[in-house]
């Protein structure tokens, strides 16, 4: 069987992560692979038993051809893991408003479908909000997030003279203290968690912005809530990424990311072992 890993330019080596994971497919008699998405052959990965798109790091530049790039690939009949109805959905964040309507633990979030300066400000006003964040609907590793003070609204940058689609989310104060909890699932089962330590003074948990990492161990309480947003998709993803803030009265979401999550394989010895047999099983 051959698996092959899509990656983009940026990233022509494994990450810790992914060398981890393909060692084990190779250890359990698979060809394993990492190929750039953008300028592979589309008929080398049709032609794999397997595509999993862990490292597309660069689709937000281009968003309708990684979309293309998916639709294609399932013409050709290529096995895409996580499944391309699932990548779909995920793509858009408005999933997060989906989950809320589900009755699961999300931010305050608005969906902007004209979004503009006038448009911002008047519904920051509305909620009541002192700090927001907004965010493009299709993003990826915090690319093109602001954060939006209500008493600085004056001194709002002039790239917020936009038009197009946003959300707009009410921002959590407690994510510089707290960092991020980012648990990794492995066929719709939790495997491990990690925690991202934020500098000081920055809001924003990606790895562009200075953040540290530390493996923890989290509760059953956390756990069973990121379990509630895995539980909610239609099939179990082969694997996903829960990320949120651990508070004392409870887990919420920030992202739940299906299509390219660093899974910290690297963190949890076994882990890439566990996935391997996933993609086994996946594969009959």
């Amino acid at each position: 069987m051959t698996i092959l890993i899509a990656t983009c330019s940026e990233y022509p080596h494994p990450t810790p992560s992914l060398e981890a994971l393909l060692k084990a497919l190779r250890a359990h008699g698979m060809e394993a692979a990492y190929l750039p998405w953008k300028t592979a052959p589309l008929d080398t990965f049709a032609a794999a038993d397997a595509v999993l798109p862990l490292c597309c790091w660069d689709y937000y530049d281009d968003p309708e051809r990684f979309l293309g790039w998916i639709d294609a690939l399932g013409a050709r009949g290529a096995k895409l893991l996580n499944e391309p109805d699932l990548l779909r959905w995920n793509f858009r964040k408005t999933y997060l408003l989906e989950l809320a309507a589900a009755g699961l633990a999300v931010p305050k979030t608005l969906h902007l479908p004209e979004a503009s300066r006038q448009t911002i400000e008047r519904d920051m006003g509305r909620q009541g909000w002192q700090a927001a964040v907004l965010k493009p609907v299709s993003s990826q590793n915090g690319h093109g997030i602001h954060k939006l003070e209500w008493a600085d609204r004056a001194r709002w940058p002039s790239s917020l003279e936009l038009n197009g689609e946003w959300l707009l989310q009410e921002f959590q104060e407690d994510i510089g203290a707290l960092g991020e909890t980012t648990l990794t699932f492995i066929d719709g089962i939790f495997s491990h968690a990690v925690r991202r330590v934020l500098k000081p003074g920055e809001w924003r948990a990606n790895p562009q912005f200075g953040i540290t990492y530390e493996r923890v161990e989290v509760s059953r309480d956390v756990i069973g809530t990121a379990q509630a947003y895995i539980d909610h998709l239609p099939q179990a993803p082969l694997y996903a990424r829960v990320d949120g803030l651990a508070r004392p009265g409870g887990f919420i979401l920030m992202e739940l990311e299906l299509i390219d999550p660093y899974l910290y394989l690297e963190f949890a010895p076994g882990s890439a072992d566990v996935m391997a047999r996933a993609v086994l099983r996946r594969l009959g």
